[in-house]
Formats: C-alpha cells, structure tokens, sequence
C-alpha cells in the first residue's frame, strides 16, 4: 500500500476524531424537549422504566453515526489526493480540519433538505441560516473536488496495485452514494408498485372504495388554484361543503368524532390522551363497520396520527408512529446525535427500499418526529399494502402543516419573509421564534403554506396515480380535517385547540368526490350550508346504501345517488376546547386552573393517559360554544 492508501487511512482516522467530536458537542450543547414540554423528573422516570428499550436504540445510532462518519471518508477520499493536502508534513491535522469540515457541511445540506430533523439546532443560534445557505452551495463543490482529486492523483499516477483497487472501490462508493443520495429525493409513489384492478371491475355486487383523506390544520380559506392546486381541483370535482364545523379542535378527540358520528362526550374520547375509551370504540367507528361489510380497512399518516395506534378504530392494518414516553426520549436522544440523524433521514426519504433497510425502532421515530414530515410516505404505505381483490377503506392522514410547519428545501426556499426573525426561516420551534412584528407573522403563513404545498403535491401525485390506474373510477375520495390552525391573525390565535375565539380553528373542507360509474346524476357543487364533522360517516353509509346506526348524532350530507340531501333549519352545533398542555398564549387567562401535562399524564399499559381523578376537572374547566 503506498501513498493513497496510508493518506485514506490517515482520513478515516481523522473523519473517526472529528466526528466523535462533533458528536460529543452535540449532545452535550443540544437541549431536546417534545413540542416544548420538558419536565427533568418525567426524563428521569422515563431513562429507568426504559432503560432495556434505549440501550438497544443507543447502540443503533451509534451505528448509524459510525457508518455515516465511514461512509463520509470513503465518499470524499480524493480530498486527500489534492496536492495541498497530500504534500503537508502534519497530514492527520490537515485532514482532521478537511474531515471536519466535510461532515458539517454535510449536515448543514441535510439541514437544507430537511429542516424539521434539525428544527432545534437551526432555531437555537442566528449562525443556523447562513449554515444550512453555505452548506448547500458547498457540499456539491466538495463532491466534486473530491471526485476530480481522486481522478487527478489517483487514478492518472498510482502505480501500485493496492492503490489502485482502493481507488477503483472509493470511486464506486462515490459513484453509488451520488445515485442514492445527491439526485433530487426520489418520490415515494414513483418507486412503490402493486397490482390494480382491471378497469371495469367495479360491479354491482361490489361496493365502491373509499379514500378519506386527512390533512392536518387545513384551513378552507388556504386552499387554492396558485398554492394547492391538487387540493383546489379535487373541491371542484366534489360536492364540497366549506363551512364544515368541528367538535373539539385537537386531533385525537376530532378523529374520534369523525369515525363515530359522536362527540367527546358521547365517545369518551376527550382529551388528547384518552385512557380506558381507546379500546372500546371498535364497536361503533366506521373502520369496523365497513370491515364487517367485507372492506379492507387501513390507516396510513405522519406524527400528528400517533392517536390511531393509540385509540382502536378498527383498522386492520395501522402503518402510524408510535410516539409515547419510550419514543419521545428516543427522538430526544436522536435529534441530538445529527450525524446519526442524517443519514436516517437519507433512507427514510430517499426510496421505501431504503427506508426498509432502517431498523424498525429508527424507522418507527422518523415517521414520529414532531417536527418532520415527508408526506409521500403516506402515500406509499397505501400504494404498496392496499388490497385490490377487496373495496377497499382507507385513511390517509398528512400531519406537515401541522405546527411547527416545516417543509422540504425547494418549498420553504421560495417564501421567506424579509425582516422576519432567523428563528423563524425553516419552522416555528416551540421555544424559540417570538412572534413580534408583522414580517414574523407573515413568515409564519409563508411556513404554513409551504408546508401545504409539498402535501398538496404529495397528493396530487397519489390522486393521479389512481387516476392512471383505474381505481379513481371506483373510488369515493373524502377530504377533511382534524380542525383549522391561528396563525397569529390576533394575539390569542396561535395554534388551535386552547381558545373558540374566531372561526379559523373551528371550520375544515369537507369535499365527497364521486365516480360518474356509481353516482351518473351527481354534480360537482359547493353548498355553503353549515354542517358538522360528526355527518361524515352517516354521508358514507348513506352513499353505499347502508342505514345508519341510531345512536349516530350526525345527518347524511347526501342521498344515495350522490344529490345533496335537504338539511334541517335551525342546526344548532356544539364545540369545546381541548385540555390546557402547558400555558401558552393562546390558553385564556380567566380559566380554571389545573396541573401541566407532565402532571396530570401517566403511563398505563405503556401508553401515556390523562390520569382518570383529573377528567372531571378537565371537563369542568373546558370553555364550550
């Protein structure tokens, strides 16, 4: 082995230093919290009740950083073929300052890629955004001089075999990652193949599929032809309904609404954290009810979806995260390894083939970060598990805008506000990012609506490839939300869920798409009558012929042949808040006052719930409209 090969060793030695230290400072500088929640005694309970379960997930991002750290050192080899590296005396120092600066400028192009994973370092320092800006530029010019230095030095002038083969190897590394990891990031739908049903299969003995699609906060007013174009056209294909009132504007307890036909109060679902009432609705929610008609059920979404793993709906098949105490200290544990992170999110975004090579541990906290959302995904799950010799039922539910609204790189480049606070240019972190002036304001509509446009995107893609397909035809297309969002339109709009003060958190889209094959007499239309979340499943019934169950609180929307039904006068509607987390802004001052979440939450049967002696509390303390 002559020169190349004991200069790459030297490199990897130093890519080991420098990322060792990189990550040391990044755990120990790096202070972790879920959606602003932080409480050091629920940290404590946490590491000693799962100590087995964050072992096991230590040792796998300590593989995770090590091989990114590897991988790294391999890729940009020919760095230290350049002649200014190569004919230094002290080589190892030269090359730990290259190995350093490689790796972070590797990171702060992940960053650029996709902000959420690294939402807390971004946020916490001014020096985030020219960061992520420089890497971006950077980071290709490093590939690319890595590639010319290999070429120049390596493989015109070695002459020994070793190097040689060395150098045919770090080329074929480099070349593989370049295929994986530098193209624009793959679509899901694009890689994802499963068989679809001839067209004409639909029959009279078959009932029609039915696609319900969730997206998080969307708001009516957000949706149109410039900035949601997917979601503007498949209101104008529908029977749509805008001023669609919700129950409880907090998802668990809206869900729940919406697949029983019965409020919080009816379904027991009340909070965000239900306890015993999350096994118990099986017996009365849609998903089970269309199964026991020969439906294959399935629910497929992002963070915001823990609830479906959390609460039985019937669904027999769930690819949702699992966020309890467990997974929150391992997001924790994670977002503060960025090494580890980054290359997570290279396999978890780039392909669902890469995406299987993650552990299902890893996989299971990519798909739950809070702050991190790649919506196609989604649509990959359902692509990939749906069940063509069956009608099929499934939810699909898009958490990205969703606080903290983070988006992919080519959405949020386009929408920055200037004069806006830099806490503010890639998300709006929980602790960070004050909300001040008019500039701040407006960059956080511009987050909202980028993040709205890669989902739109995402579904765009999904709608056309079941258009191509032939299931489009056969399928009743549902679009809703779990409630609106305040996007500081006043100073107690922030968020939903604390405060009934101004509609925007109240009022979601409620659109039914109908195949002209089953429903030949309905007509595209918007009716503007106010109506109720808790109609949705009666309107299913109603479209596949069913009669509804009596302890249903909702109404049918439309007829059997897809007509808008005739509404009663005079509705009156019911709406509550959800529980107080934490005081924020947005929770009223002249409320009844009880502990925080860390207090009033415990663990049963693994699952984080509201403790039972604090609901009558809750609910009193509840302000109602």
């Amino acid at each position: 082995m002559r020169r190349f090969g004991k200069d790459a060793l030297l490199y990897l030695v130093a890519s080991g230093l420098s990322g060792g230290v990189i990550a040391a400072a990044s755990f120990r500088l790096l202070r972790t919290s879920y959606a602003g929640v932080s409480d050091e005694s629920v940290v404590r309970a946490g590491l000693t009740a799962f100590q087995p379960y964050l072992r096991s997930l230590g040792w796998i991002i300590l593989a995770l950083g090590v091989t990114q750290v590897v991988a790294l050192a391999v890729v940009t080899s020919g760095l230290v073929a350049l002649p200014i590296l190569a004919d230094r005396p002290r080589r190892l120092a030269a090359f730990v300052g290259v190995a350093c600066l490689v790796q972070l400028t590797w990171l702060g192009s992940q960053a650029s890629l996709h902000p959420g994973l690294f939402l807390t370092m971004l946020s916490a320092s001014r020096l985030g955004p020219p960061w992520v800006i420089a890497s971006h530029w950077i980071w290709p010019v490093v590939v690319l001089t890595a590639s010319v230095g290999g070429l120049i030095r390596v493989a015109l002038r070695a002459t020994d075999r070793t190097d040689r083969i060395l150098a045919c190897v770090a080329f074929a590394f480099f070349f593989a990652w370049v295929w994986f990891f530098e193209r624009p990031v793959t679509e899901h739908l694009a890689n994802a193949s499963t068989p679809s049903p001839a067209r004409g299969q639909a029959s009279a003995g078959r009932f029609p599929n039915v696609l319900l699609v969730g997206v998080d906060s969307l708001r009516p007013d957000k949706i149109d032809e410039r900035k949601s174009p997917a979601l503007a056209r498949l209101c104008k294909e529908s029977i749509y309904f805008p001023n669609t009132l919700v129950t409880l504007p907090r998802t668990a307890p809206s869900w729940a609404a919406v697949l029983t036909s019965l409020p919080p109060l009816g379904n027991g679902v009340e909070t965000m954290f239900p306890g015993e009432a999350r096994s118990q609705l099986a017996n009365v929610s849609m998903p089970a009810h269309l199964a026991s008609l020969g439906y294959a059920t399935s629910v497929s979404s992002e963070y915001a979806g823990e609830l479906f793993g959390r609460v039985l709906f019937g669904f027999e098949r769930r690819d949702v995260p699992r966020v309890e105490l467990a997974q929150m200290l391992g997001q924790g544990f994670l977002a503060r390894q960025p090494a580890a992170l980054a290359l997570g999110a290279e396999l978890y975004t780039t392909s669902p083939a890469l995406r299987k090579i993650l552990p299902a541990a890893l996989a299971e906290l990519m798909r739950g970060f809070v702050s991190f959302s790649h919506p196609y995904v989604v649509g990959a799950d359902f692509v990939e598990h749906r069940d063509p010799s069956r009608p099929w039922f499934s939810l699909l539910f898009y958490s990205q805008p969703h606080f903290p609204y983070t988006s992919s790189q080519s959405y949020y480049d386009p929408h920055g506000v200037a004069g806006s606070d830099p806490s503010l240019r890639f998300g709006k972190d929980a602790t960070r990012g004050e909300v001040k002036t008019e500039a701040d304001r407006a960059q956080v509509e511009a987050l909202y609506r980028s993040a709205l446009a890669e989902t739109d995107d995402a579904i765009g893609d999904l709608l056309a490839r079941l258009e191509s397909s032939g299931d489009l035809e056969d399928t009743i297309v549902i679009l809703t939300a779990d409630h609106g969002e305040g996007l500081y339109e006043c100073p107690d709009c922030v968020g939903h869920g604390d405060n009934l003060r101004g509609m925007m958190t109240m009022q979601v889209p409620l659109a039914f798409r109908l195949p002209k094959r089953r429903f030949p007499s309905a007509r595209p239309q918007v009716v503007s009558t106010y109506v109720s979340q808790l109609d949705v499943y009666p309107t299913v019934l109603a479209l596949l012929g069913i009669a509804r169950p009596a302890i249903q609180e909702g109404i049918p929307l439309l007829a059997a042949d897809g007509a808008p039904a005739v509404l009663p006068e005079g509705r009156i509607f019911f709406a509550e808040t959800g529980e107080w987390l934490w005081p924020t802004a947005a929770v009223p001052a002249d409320r009844i006052m009880y502990p925080p979440i860390t207090t009033l939450a415990a663990i049963e049967d693994d699952r984080v719930v509201i403790q039972e002696r604090y609901l009558p509390v809750i609910r009193a303390a509840k302000h109602r409209a």
